[in-house]
């Protein structure tokens, strides 16, 4: 299974997430570069070994190995991936390529090789030491965890597992099993050239004993199809299912949907049916769970409107039989990563799998317990159900036998990419025994203590976002501020030693605490959906601590709302006249928007430029196009990608005042007009990780 960056993108097979033109055969005459943007990954990674191989330039043979394992990287092969890295790196010393190789070493469990490079990556990139801190600190989590396992025994169950990939299993009428397979057997005879398997199908099989089943065989005669089916839920009557599917043979640019169908007297599934729930149909929607009183659906969208690369959201069924809007569930749940394969077990806690929150290296399973309508504090399910690959799609069996009550508390099933695995993906057997309870220990005889009490650090943070004059104006002015509930805070330790890696949500009054570490700096990151995200740093170094028990550490982070496709006012910046040269007072201006870019990656800006009516129409066209070059040029100095960047000249067609040709006014009147702006025109900017 596939996680979105910093670490890994999804796969659509698996996640049965398919964006535009992602549902791909295998084409037998096509060149690296074609096939790697068809994101054919394995076929691009057999072409570009073959021209590895004929390669003799040490240094072009580094260039071709990276791009070798960035293929094997996106198809999810990470073994493969660290060791064409390593190729990579014989002759190369580019930081991104190195701190990708750690990725691959903690993707495939080598903790301590990934800390050593992560560690190293971290005194050498200070303006990056945020990132290199977190994988670090993630690590160091994941070897804690291995060497305090929890109670749960894990099992593969061979008998429903192949060569191929076989994921997310549900329970089915008692005694049977439902779930997805890229197996030999399944519908059609192409293969899916993202992976080099075929596309999945729903299969079933009925359990002998224990956790061993019969032979799978397909379900239903109307489900599958030659494209992706899968991740399938039923209704507690099992007379229903919901599946997701991708692909059909009108389009190659199907969107992923739920369909549901419906047995009929016959005991046959009825042709599927899509259930309609955005209303855009350029949303990806998947792996379904619907709740036992069949009244809630589950389930996972990469609506852009939410928090992150897909996010979880729930649906009710009204008295009428239909569904309401989609719910996202919340910052508590959705980071801006991936969430994904939702569960509600006996215990009423959520069950979900997430690469945003912290964990051992891939997909991880988390649960989270329901706080009055939404869902919170979601806690990692850790080692074993946890490992450094994906692990993701749980769901429990309906009761333990009465005779087992006493040593085992619960049972069930999961998916996960792990190693020692018959395919890519494998379906897994847990069972969770009963904490044994110790006998009380004899009470110690205590003496008081003198040792003096260690220094508490207590962060107390608080996020705002500016107030204007004029409501949802930027450029009529800052009137005040106003507290941000909801937002995410992000606290991060930047030692190599520190142990704090905290996601906290801001309360109704915008504030959220912490305890923190002493003599450590840290970086704090703010952000909600529709603002800007804003960091500043903060350390508890060098404080007067004298007489003191608690000491507490400040922090403001200011937020800003994201305007879309309006131009905002940069203040001080100026031009000499008839120039069109960046001024030193007009650099301060364009380095806070450098850091503002460098915050938010994947937004995209205009840069416009402004003249007065004092000069020719095409003259003033040419000078400000020349000025909005120029400041653009200036970011691009400042380390932001060119494809961010859009320089644009407005001359003096968008006049503020009335101050147009022959109109005698003020040198003041006259700079309104002159001015630079900037607005945001995208907010999914993704730079290709490799150039062909």
């Amino acid at each position: 299974m596939y996680k979105t960056l910093p670490y890994f993108p999804l796969l659509c097979v698996f996640f049965l997430f398919l964006t535009p033109s992602c549902r791909l055969l295998f084409e037998p005459r096509i060149d690296a570069a074609t096939a790697f943007e068809n994101k054919q990954y394995i076929t691009a990674s057999q072409l570009l070994i073959d021209n590895y191989n004929a390669e003799k330039n040490v240094l072009k043979q580094s260039e071709l190995a990276y791009k070798i394992g960035e293929c094997f990287r996106m198809a999810n092969r990470t073994k493969d991936a660290e060791t064409w890295y390593k190729k990579a790196l014989d002759y190369s010393q580019d930081q991104s390529l190195l701190f990708k190789y750690a990725l691959m070493l903690k993707s495939n469990g080598r903790y301590n090789e990934a800390m050593q490079i992560f560690k190293e990556y971290t005194l050498n990139n200070p303006s990056d030491r945020a990132r290199g801190s977190r994988e670090l600190q993630a690590c160091r989590q994941a070897l804690e965890w291995q060497k305090v396992p929890t109670g749960h025994k894990i099992f593969p169950v061979n008998s429903l597992n192949s060569p191929a990939s076989d994921f997310a299993p549900v329970i089915y009428q008692d005694k049977l099993l439902v779930f997805t397979s890229a197996r030999s057997s399944a519908t059609g005879d192409k293969l899916y050239g993202w992976t080099g398997e075929k596309h999945s199908d729903l299969f079933v099989a009925e359990r002998k004993s224990g956790f061993e089943f019969n032979t799978p065989r397909l379900f239903g005669d109307s489900i599958n199809t030659a494209y992706n089916e899968g991740t399938a839920a039923f209704s507690p009557d099992y007379k229903e299912v919901f599946f997701t599917a991708c692909g059909s043979p009108n389009k190659s640019d199907d969107y992923c949907k739920i369909y549901a169908s419906h047995k009929n007297e016959q005991g046959k599934w009825t042709l599927p049916e899509m259930i309609p729930l955005f209303d855009v149909d350029t949303i990806n929607v998947g792996q379904p769970f619907l709740t036992p009183d069949g009244m809630e659906l589950y389930f996972s969208a990469d609506n852009p409107n939410g928090f992150g690369d897909k996010d979880l959201y729930r649906v009710t069924k009204g008295k009428d039989g239909f569904w309401s809007d989609p719910e996202n569930l919340g910052p508590e749940i959705n980071t801006e990563y991936y969430e994904g394969f939702p569960y509600i077990g006996p215990d009423g806690k959520l069950y979900f799998a997430s690469s945003g929150h912290s964990g051992m290296g891939g997909l991880d399973i988390f649960s989270a317990t329901r706080q009055g309508k939404k869902w919170g504090s979601p806690k990692n399910l850790r080692y074993p159900v946890n490992s450094a690959a994906d692990d993701f799609a749980l769901a429990f069996e309906p009761y333990v036998k009465p005779e087992l009550l006493d040593s085992i508390e619960a049972t069930g099933f999961f998916s996960s990419s792990r190693p020692g695995g018959m395919g890519n993906d494998d379906i897994y057997a847990f069972v969770l025994e009963t904490p044994k309870i110790a006998p009380p220990d004899t009470p110690a005889i205590t003496s008081v203590s003198t040792k003096p009490k260690d220094i508490i650090y207590m962060l107390n943070g608080l996020v705002v976002q500016n107030t204007f004059k004029t409501a949802d104006d930027p450029n009529s002015g800052i009137a005040g501020k106003l507290a941000v509930p909801d937002a995410i805070a992000e606290v991060l330790g930047l030692s190599v030693d520190s142990r704090i890696s905290e996601r906290l949500i801001t309360n109704s009054a915008g504030k959220f605490t912490l305890e923190l570490e002493p003599n450590t700096d840290y970086k704090i990151t703010a952000f909600k959906n529709g603002y800007f995200k804003q960091s500043a740093e903060v350390s508890t170094k060098n404080l007067n601590t004298q007489g003191k028990d608690t000491v507490f550490v400040y922090a403001e982070l200011l937020i800003e709302k994201i305007y879309r496709q309006k131009e905002i006012v940069l203040e001080n910046i100026y031009y000499d006249l008839d120039k069109y040269d960046i001024r030193p007072d007009a650099q301060p201006t364009l380095n806070k928007l450098a850091q503002l870019l460098k915050e938010n990656p994947s937004i995209k800006i205009q840069l416009g430029s402004h003249t007065d009516s004092r000069g020719s129409d095409r003259y003033n066209e040419t000078l400000s196009q020349n000025r909005a070059q120029a400041a653009v040029n200036y970011l691009v100095s400042l380390g932001i990608d060119l494809r961010r960047l859009l320089a644009k000249g407005y001359g003096e067609t968008r006049l503020v005042n009335e101050c147009s040709n022959g109109v005698p006014c003020t040198e003041e009147q006259h700079q309104q007009n002159r001015r630079t702006t900037f607005q945001v025109i995208s907010e999914n900017f993704s730079a290709p990780d490799v150039d062909f």
